[in-house]
């Protein structure tokens, strides 16, 4: 049973491994906007493709709570460690000859493990069960991406449409792996620039995760994310402080209301490496200010917590 604590983390994890964070040039030399990889304000060009290959790591503690009727009030009586590995490759190709819109093609593959021993590696994600826990992988979800830029006038907005559908073969890896039901999702990014090498970036997002038979309830997802983005070495090297707020809310009973599940803020550092114009290799590092389960019985425990996502993406 205690899998199901985790479950709403499943939920963020998977919406947020999305986000390549990498920096790369818009294609045209003369300009050199810098843009955030898959939340990017410049669609691509006709005939053009993107490559993007991400590689999300995330681990933290689980610490239970036992109600003590003596005390009346609770103490930890285990702790366990949750890992999650992301494997995402989106190829996306512009279509449009207005340069306004394109279409991609998103993969996923994840690991989870949920390991008795609190402090075990991480990477035991990527092996097979011991006594101590139990590792599950499998493709995830395949799903559709569209890009547009509703305005011509108003590059600097752009709108995001997602489709995904899980992928994995039984009921039981889909739970284990927490990408069981079909997920619809809308995200609006809008740029500016300080001058030639400093941006900043906000996004708004919302996502809806769709009750089925494995899941009879409809769960939401809103997020604020903000980037401050700095150029180094003729844009050769970047930078880029951001943060992330995010609300899980779930609709229990048809016609009834919402109630947030749990909520988490998030502060990360992310640089990019650009070699040339089509090739950009990253990194980016978090760490939760506010990481709250939303459960009276378990603690996501915030000091605990480290992810890691390394992104490579091409421009052909």
């Amino acid at each position: 049973m205690k899998e199901t604590f985790i479950l709403p983390f499943f939920i963020f994890i998977f919406c947020f491994a999305n986000l390549p964070l990498q920096a790369q040039y818009n294609g045209q030399e003369d300009e050199g906007e810098f843009f955030l990889g898959s939340i990017s304000p410049v669609v691509l060009e006709k005939d053009a493709t993107e490559i993007n290959f991400i590689n999300s790591l995330s681990s933290f503690w689980i610490a239970y709570h036992e109600f003590v009727p003596s005390t009346i009030s609770t103490r930890i009586a285990d702790r366990s460690r949750f890992s999650r590995f992301d494997q995402l490759l989106r190829v996306s190709h512009g279509f449009a000859r207005s340069g306004r819109w394109d279409i991609g093609a998103d993969f996923r593959v994840v690991h989870t493990r949920l390991d008795g021993e609190a402090k075990s590696s991480p990477f035991r994600v990527l092996g097979n069960n011991t006594e101590s826990g139990q590792s599950n992988r499998s493709l995830a979800s395949i799903g559709l991406r569209t890009r547009v830029m509703p305005f011509e006038d108003a590059p600097e907005l752009t709108l995001q449409g997602s489709f995904n559908y899980p992928m994995a073969k039984d009921p039981e890896t889909r739970r284990s792996i927490g990408v069981d039901r079909s997920q619809v999702g809308l995200m609006a990014t809008y740029f500016q620039s300080f001058n030639s090498d400093t941006y900043y970036f906000l996004q708004g997002e919302w996502n809806i995760f769709l009750a089925n038979g494995d899941h009879d309830q409809t769960t939401h997802l809103s997020a604020l994310n903000g980037y401050l983005v700095f150029g180094l070495m003729q844009k050769q090297f970047f930078i880029f402080p951001g943060l992330t707020y995010v609300n899980t809310f779930q609709r229990f009973s048809s016609g009834g209301g919402f109630k947030r599940i749990n909520q988490q803020l998030y502060g990360g550092l992310g640089g990019q490496w650009q070699i040339g114009r089509t090739l950009g290799l990253s990194l980016f590092l978090q760490k939760p200010f506010i990481f709250e389960s939303g459960s009276q019985f378990s603690e996501w425990v915030r000091e605990s917590y480290s992810s890691v996502t390394v992104g490579v993406r091409v421009l052909l």
